[in-house]
């Protein structure tokens, strides 16, 4: 089996892929990792299974499990209004807690706004304000409509009733119990930068010259004016996006390793009581995010469907990085994939080229376990 999967993940790296690591279990086995192509193109270095990668909005449902893990505490009600914490955020008497992690908040979203600054320190309440200078703000309770700024707003939540920083919070109620030793959040704790993998970044001239495309056709997802030019060779974009940039909705480092383990910890029912678990993964609604397998989000979990299967888990895309990490309750497989190429256009090979990967490794593994 491992032959094969090696042989899989060379191929991805031959079609355009610099580096690929990938990790599943059963249960609650230890995960098995394998790993392909280089850490640093540059310098020729191995992509090896201890090396970390930018998993971007993978770290939403670590912030979701967090939330969970405050309401048990009693620290924070679910069914609050966010008017309780945040009582000068428009509309808040009208939205719940549990909204701000289930994209049902109707919040208004800043990601395809916020200037491409690297090093900025951003604070997290700039993050929000952006949101609501760039976006309009929806109705609470209606369709689902993916969304960052509500994931800020937790993790503002989180520190708040806590009084510990998010990466510190995360930590002690999530990391540490499952031993998770390879997963920081770089925006609020330190953590071995010379780990993490060099990111990759194809930035290709819009179709038709004049970017007007919508995201689904292939228009550019964030604001790179200035910072990379068009290009169709690879560029490195590693200190591109400060982590602060992305905060509780994407700002985590991680191996696909450690991401396994949480995903069989959350599933085992180690980590949170049932109930908790329920209010992640029930009370469903079909989301809008075009050009992706995401099919319904619960909180802080997503549906999607891989390898002809309905698989809880979320995705994850920063720039240079792409990342995936899934569960089957069927089977009690859960795997993660990373991989340090990325596009900010997501019909690109390197936005995409790794969904295709995983729904091969799934078979693999699923044949021969």
């Amino acid at each position: 089996m491992f032959d094969e999967l090696s042989r899989r993940l060379e191929v991805y790296r031959a079609d355009g892929a610099v580096g690929a690591s990938l990790a599943f279990a059963f249960g609650s086995d230890a995960p098995v990792t394998v790993t392909a192509g280089e850490a640093d193109r540059k310098l020729g270095i191995p992509l090896t299974r201890d090396r970390l990668f930018k998993i971007g909005s993978c770290t939403k449902t670590f912030v979701a499990a967090a939330l969970m893990r405050l309401a048990e505490e009693g620290k924070a009600d679910l069914d609050d209004p966010v008017a309780k914490w945040f009582p000068d955020v428009p509309g808040g008497q009208g939205i719940a807690v549990r909204q701000l992690v289930n994209h049902r908040g109707g919040l208004p979203e800043f990601e395809y706004d916020i200037p491409m600054t690297p090093g900025r320190l951003w604070k997290p309440r700039e993050l929000v304000d952006l949101a609501f200078k760039v976006d309009k703000q929806s109705p609470s309770g209606g369709t689902a409509v993916y969304n960052n700024t509500g994931y800020v707003l937790a993790g503002m939540l989180i520190e708040a009733a806590s009084g510990l920083s998010l990466g510190e919070y995360v930590r002690r109620q999530i990391l540490d119990p499952l031993g998770l030793a390879d997963t920081w959040s770089p925006a609020t704790e330190t953590f071995p930068g010379e780990r993490l993998v060099r990111g990759y970044y194809h930035r290709p001239p819009p179709r038709g010259g004049d970017g007007a495309a919508d995201l689904a056709s292939g228009a550019e997802m964030w604001r790179m004016e200035g910072i990379l030019p068009y290009s169709e060779d690879l560029q490195d974009s590693t200190d591109l996006f400060p982590y602060p940039a992305a905060y509780g909705c994407g700002d985590m480092v991680s191996t696909p390793a450690d991401m396994v383990a949480f995903l069989s910890g959350l599933f085992s029912g180690r980590l949170l009581s049932p109930g908790m678990v329920r209010e992640m993964t029930e009370s469903r609604a079909s989301v809008s995010y075009p050009g992706t397998r995401l099919r319904e989000t619960g909180a802080g979990l997503l549906l999607s469907e891989y390898s002809g299967r309905l698989m809880f888990g979320h995705q994850g895309s920063i720039p240079g990085y792409v990342t995936v990490m899934e569960h089957d309750r069927e089977t009690g497989l859960s795997i993660a994939m990373t991989s340090n190429v990325g596009s900010g256009n997501r019909i690109s090979f390197y936005a995409n080229g790794l969904h295709p990967v995983l729904d091969d490794v799934i078979e693999i593994v699923l044949r021969r376990a």
